[in-house]
């Protein structure tokens, strides 16, 4: 299905002065492939497919629209545009002196090398995207605020869709333009729109002729106004922003893909409860495949448990029985997954297998004999994974020994994986920023999970379900020896929603 002609139009005129018209650029980065951790490299050509696809115009000539622009005359590009606007600029903002009009260079990173321009974003991105003059926003004090679904549309003004749900269309888009949920947040709101389909394509006559005609009518979006105060507690409940080096800020998941990349074949997974180590393991191996096992992992399990034990049989008799991590390799299980490791004295419970896990121990060459009398070894395409609880006092250690032979990723509460969560919801923006406001201010004195959110989905209060779901967690760890610290963030909780949310 492909949006009628009236639906288009519709989306340019809500765009219309959403933007500064130089935030061009940086779609045109992001389409291009610009992340966190990717940068890109510009020169006179390699962005043209990228301003066809983002400001086509349907013009014979060749030439690009820009629709979030407030004027005609910035609202157009020629077709030279790679070369005379976008590499100019970009080169502007890398040549010290020579800033024309905006200046993002406190949150993208601009360097001549052998290789090319090269654009990279900044240590503390995203923090000054969307807001002032210097992110794109039109005027210092104002914020960008492009609706997202009108843009959604514009970009897939002349495509097929298969799946015509304003959330599917999003996320297509976002995923096209390597856009994540903290960026869409700062350059973009949410503003209705009644969307129409048909069974053709809107021809480039008829996108010219929209394009043309988009500045007949007067300027009616509005400029968004925001302090700089506001803008920092908005950002602030969207990313974690650090000045410690980039790396501190990489998600836990990105690193486990990197690590599985690497080889690693031993990893330990640590943080608090419900941060999403279990989670992130289900989405590279899911639950469901068959070379996959998951063992959970209890208190006071021993060796006969995990590896091999004497038990009695019917009949009275002592036989061996497989433990449910031997079980899992006879089954030829490649990845296997070991869910609370601190439940038990995990190096005692694994005895002598203890030394198999490391990779440098794997094969045949280095099989043991187990009490049972059989010959164990762990084939080397084995994965295996541990999950850990590092806050829970109740817990065992785990010592520094089994540590040392599997790589680690920490997985702490995120401001990231929470508004991930909340945006899945149809909850209002306004609930979405308070939650986390208590969310952040939660943080301050306990690493909550981002997790003992996820089920809020606007049906009840959210101070019921801060009543039911996170006060009684809360609670568990402070309410015997600091009730002051659960008093703070009542309090933060009855400010923030004590108009009947």
């Amino acid at each position: 299905m492909y949006f009628t002609e009236d639906t288009i139009k519709t989306a340019v005129h809500d765009m219309r002065g959403a933007a500064d018209h130089m935030l061009k650029i940086w779609f045109v980065l992001k389409a291009m492939g610009l992340t966190k951790s990717h940068s890109v490299i510009i020169d006179t050509s390699n962005s043209t497919p990228y301003l066809k696809k983002l400001f086509r115009s349907g013009n014979e000539n060749g030439s690009f629209f820009v629709p979030f622009a407030h004027t005609e005359r910035f609202a157009k590009m020629n077709n030279d545009a790679a070369r005379s606007i976008i590499q100019t600029n970009i080169q502007r903002w890398a040549s010290s002196g020579s800033i024309v009009t905006v200046d993002p260079t406190s949150f993208l990173s601009f360097e001549n090398s052998t290789k090319g321009l090269t654009v990279s974003v900044g240590r503390q991105y995203p923090l000054g995207l969307g807001h002032n003059k210097t992110g794109f926003a039109r005027e210092d004090g104002q914020r960008v605020n492009i609706p997202i679904l009108q843009f959604a549309i514009w970009y897939f003004a002349q495509e097929d869709l298969a799946d015509t749900s304003p959330q599917a269309i999003i996320q297509k888009m976002k995923s096209d333009l390597n856009l994540d949920d903290t960026e869409c947040d700062l350059v973009f709101i949410k503003k209705p729109i009644s969307m129409s389909f048909q069974d053709s394509p809107i021809t480039d006559k008829q996108l010219s002729d929209i394009c043309k005609n988009a500045f007949a009518s007067p300027l009616t979006l509005e400029a968004k106004l925001e302090t700089n105060s506001d803008y920092i507690t908005r950002v602030k409940n969207m990313a974690t922003v650090s000045e410690k080096p980039a790396w501190v800020n990489t998600s836990p998941e990105q690193q486990l893909r990197e690590l599985l990349d690497n080889g690693e074949k031993a990893i330990l997974l640590l943080g608090p409860p419900r941060t999403g180590k279990t989670r992130a393991v289900d989405s590279i191996y899911g639950r469901n495949i068959e070379e996959r096992c998951t063992i959970q992992l209890h208190e006071g399990w021993g060796y006969e448990n995990l590896i091999t034990g004497f038990f009695p049989s019917k009949n009275g008799e002592f036989e061996w029985k497989d433990g449910a991590l031997l079980r899992a390799l006879h089954a030829s299980k490649k990845v296997i997954v070991l869910e609370e490791a601190n439940r038990t004295r995990l190096s005692q419970a694994l005895g002598e297998v203890f030394s198999l896990i490391e990779p440098a121990y794997r094969g045949k060459d280095h099989a043991i004999e187990l009490p049972n009398g059989e010959n164990l070894f762990i084939p080397e395409d084995t994965i295996f994974f541990f999950t850990m609880n590092n806050i829970d006092t109740s817990t065992e250690d785990v010592d520094d020994a089994l540590i040392g032979r599997m790589a680690s990723v920490t997985f702490p509460p995120r401001i990231e994986d929470l508004n991930s969560m909340l945006m899945t919801q149809e909850i209002s923006d306004t609930t979405r920023e308070n939650i986390k406001t208590v969310f952040n201010t939660i943080q301050s004195v306990y690493p909550l999970g981002h997790g003992y959110f996820a089920n809020y989905n606007g049906k009840i209060s959210f101070v019921g379900y801060y009543l039911s779901r996170i006060r009684p967690v809360l609670c568990n760890h402070f309410e015997a020896f600091k009730p002051e610290v659960i008093a703070q963030i009542d309090n933060t909780v009855d400010t923030l929603f004590n108009t009947g949310d």
